[in-house]
């Protein structure tokens, strides 16, 4: 449990919620396609999880990082409390059983999923040795786990893409990009010697604030100006009440990341603003069906 990270697979679930809301929304629900996809999507994360944890204890990255719960891995390999090689075998146990169940989600759906779910495969399995290693690390983690997930818990009850499911799934990609983008700022110093190159590195931790600010009321401005246009439910204003908790996630961008506890508390902000807010507009989504 400790190290498939738990408490951090809260996303896939909420960004199947979201996509399941807005299914809901335009008429269709499948209760069966929305658990089997959430396996899917839960299942790649802890690849993910895992197989990040086992390159970056190859690459001798989690042994030069200041160990956070958002930084430095979960220090068991380290501690040697599981081998590299049972780390290694969960992880692809993982990928295949998310494999093995997707291929049934594409064959009760569509050959229509097929390419998301290859794509989301792609992202899980080389995230971190190619990805992560080449300035592509946030925005195949925008994608794989933002972008992705709200198209396919969408398209999984049987409706076509549309314009609002787009839209939300740019949201949700922005949000898990700066999910990334936030937690390498502590890692710069052990994530250049380990061969990782992302855009904190390439930037520097002040201009790379700036462009997290800008991203994360970005979304907020996506919500607003949607809504107010109508192409989003009405109630999905809702997802702006965690403004206050983005502006100390953003403030706290600014300050020394290894030095104090303040840009600490700016990632635990920054992680309540990503999950809240999804979930919000899940439940605004959702609530706007008692306007229709």
């Amino acid at each position: 449990m400790m190290e498939i990270r738990v408490p951090y697979l809260l996303l896939p679930i909420i960004l199947s919620i979201v996509g399941g809301a807005l299914a809901l929304y335009h008429g269709s629900f499948d209760v069966v396609n929305f658990f089997l996809f959430m396996a899917v999507l839960l299942l790649l994360h802890i690849t993910v999880n895992t197989l990040n944890d086992y390159y970056d204890h190859k690459t001798g990255i989690d042994f030069h990082t200041k160990r956070t719960m958002f930084n430095g891995g979960t220090g068991i390999l380290q501690k040697g409390l599981l081998e590299p090689q049972q780390v290694y075998r969960a992880a692809m146990g993982c990928f295949i059983i998310a494999a093995v169940i997707g291929a049934y989600v594409v064959y009760r759906v569509g050959l229509i999923l097929l390419p998301l779910l290859i794509l989301g495969m792609i992202f899980a399995l080389f995230y971190t040795q190619i990805f992560a290693r080449n300035m592509l690390g946030e925005i195949s983690a925008g994608l794989g786990l933002g972008v992705l997930p709200i198209i396919g818990a969408f398209m999984v009850h049987g409706l076509p893409l549309t314009i609002d499911c787009v839209i939300l799934s740019v949201a949700a990609g922005i949000l898990t990009f700066n999910l990334l983008l936030l937690n390498e700022f502590p890692d710069v110093d052990a994530d250049v010697p380990g061969g990782r190159r992302n855009i904190v590195i390439s930037l520097g931790t002040k201009k790379a604030a700036k462009l997290y600010s800008l991203l994360t009321f970005s979304v907020y401005g996506i919500l607003l100006i949607f809504t107010l246009m109508g192409v989003l439910p009405p109630l999905c204003l809702i997802g702006l009440a965690t403004l206050p908790i983005a502006f100390k996630a953003a403030s706290l961008s600014f300050t020394e990341p290894n030095v104090g506890d303040s840009f600490f508390q700016g990632q635990k902000a920054n992680v309540q603003m990503i999950l809240v807010t999804q979930l919000f507009v899940a439940v605004g989504i959702v609530a706007s069906l008692l306007l229709i």
